[in-house]
């Protein structure tokens, strides 16, 4: 389901940006960013392992698309050593809450 939310975020986008010359690209971060995040919440509420990779992505792409659309632009190296440090400290905590 989520490969096909993003076909349908990509070639709606496309069309909007050829047809109606609108830059999609904070518009495809933010829903890419979205449906990643959404299908890990899915994966989780069904019992599946987080994909890290997947829900890392999807913060970055989230982060981004969202900044654009107010008008912000967001330092690229600096947000993912942010994140990287974020999701580091929450393997920590999630690792000291199992050993207890």
């Amino acid at each position: 389901m989520a490969w096909g939310l993003f076909f349908i975020l990509i070639g709606v986008s496309w069309t909007l940006n050829e047809y109606y010359n609108i830059p999609m690209i904070p518009y495809v971060a933010l829903g890419a960013g979205i449906i990643l995040i959404g299908l890990n919440i899915a994966r989780t509420s069904l019992g599946m392992t987080l994909s890290k990779f997947g829900l890392f992505i999807g913060i970055i792409a989230f982060a981004f698309g969202g900044a654009a659309l107010i008008g912000y632009q967001l330092p690229l190296l600096e947000t993912i050593i942010v994140l990287i440090g974020l999701f580091i400290i929450a393997e920590a905590v999630s690792s000291m809450r199992k050993s207890k």
